[in-house]
């Protein structure tokens, strides 16, 4: 079996098509969860039974884009084995998250000041405390740019997803770390999933989702180096069922076998050509360009403008679903003007990350002129 799409280069060898649709369809799949499941369920019978099936389980998408992350990060310092790709990468990372963080936080902030969302005592469960905190400057600027990353709390957050932050800015320098340190020796792809491993079979929760980086490390290494593609389209087949199933059949929860699902479904949707070409499509790349953005915007959506809707027009099944379906469409709409902030933010982050890289090899010429 030849997966050409497996090879991740583009039609100028740039990216990964297919990691655009994982990332696009994981959101859609969050929002599908936090809507239909945890916000607006139709039913309390249903609001159980949804996240069983794969299109609105929010923890498996939430794993997989951990391992997405993981793919993306360390792909293109396989391809070079150039330590200025990670030093660039590193020295982006912290803003390409904050920026979009910061505009949110600003939006809702305005929003909160002006008096225009619901009382406490207004608000239906589960969002009577969202948003229940006094909004100033100076905490938007705290929150996009500290306390979000290192510590996070869910009762003065302005958007709840959020919380997934901190793991992905902690999770990527711990990426970086381990393969500086592995690339020094010829054995860097079996101690990169060695370490993966380790923190997978952690007791530590956090540990165990950082696990998910290395692991998205290593399927970077093996696509690199084409071994996926002496894995027989069985195994691939397999994979993908397994991790298809796996929100059936497991408790949810983001312990060791729910961590092993998310790899399996990662791999099947790799190695599955239909499956991987639909994840290439048009479409789902628009979908993994408009993921960060719909990530960010759909929690204040259902706290601002979802709520009241269902508290006032969500009095019967068809209704709740028919406003469900808005408040979806209304997230898609409110992260299109977010894309632009996106982009702006991965402009000025690769400024940065490259101002990391001059200043990395400045400093090895000034020691290699010490030496000399």
């Amino acid at each position: 079996m030849n997966l050409t799409n497996v090879d991740g280069k583009s039609e100028k060898g740039e990216r990964l098509p297919w990691l655009d649709g994982l990332r696009g369809w994981g959101a859609i799949f969050v929002l599908l969860f936090h809507v239909f499941c945890e916000g607006f369920p139709l039913t309390p019978e249903s609001g159980s039974l949804l996240p069983r099936l794969l299109p609105f389980s929010g923890l498996y998408a939430v794993l997989v884009f951990f391992v997405v992350s993981g793919i993306s990060l360390s792909y293109g310092y396989f391809r070079t084995r150039k330590v200025e790709v990670l030093i660039a990468a590193a020295g982006a990372r912290y803003l390409r998250l904050a920026i979009p963080i910061f505009v949110v936080a600003v939006a809702v902030h305005l929003v909160m000041i002006a008096g225009l969302q619901s009382s406490s005592a207004e608000k239906i469960p589960p969002f009577s405390n969202a948003l229940n905190f006094q909004s100033t400057t100076e905490n938007v600027f705290r929150f996009s740019f500290l306390d979000v990353f290192v510590n996070y709390d869910p009762k003065r957050t302005y958007a709840g997803p959020m919380w997934t932050m901190s793991i992905e800015l902690i999770g990527s320098f711990i990426l970086f770390s381990v393969l500086l340190i592995a690339s020094r020796s010829a054995y860097y792809l079996p101690i990169i999933l060695i370490v993966a491993l380790a923190m997978m079979l952690s007791t530590n929760e956090v540990h165990r989702f950082y696990s998910l980086f290395l692991f998205g490390a290593g399927i970077a290494a093996l696509i690199q180096k084409g071994y996926l593609n002496c894995i027989s389209p069985w195994m691939f087949a397999a994979l993908l069922t397994s991790g298809t199933l796996a929100p059936m059949l497991l408790p949810p929860g983001y312990d060791v076998w729910n961590i092993a699902a998310t790899i399996a479904l990662t791999l099947g949707c790799i190695g599955i050509k239909p499956v991987n070409r639909f994840l290439s499509c048009d479409l789902s790349i628009f979908l993994g360009k408009i993921s960060f953005p719909l990530y960010l915007v759909h929690g204040p959506v259902l706290v601002l403008v979802g709520e009241p809707l269902v508290r006032h027009l969500g009095q019967t099944v068809e209704a709740r679903f028919a406003v469900d379906i808005g408040i979806c469409v209304l997230s898609l709409l409110a992260a299109l003007p977010m894309m632009s902030v996106n982009n702006l933010a991965m402009r000025i982050s690769r400024v940065f990350g490259q101002s990391a890289v001059y200043g990395y090899n400045c400093t090895r010429t000034r020691l290699a002129l010490r030496r000399n």
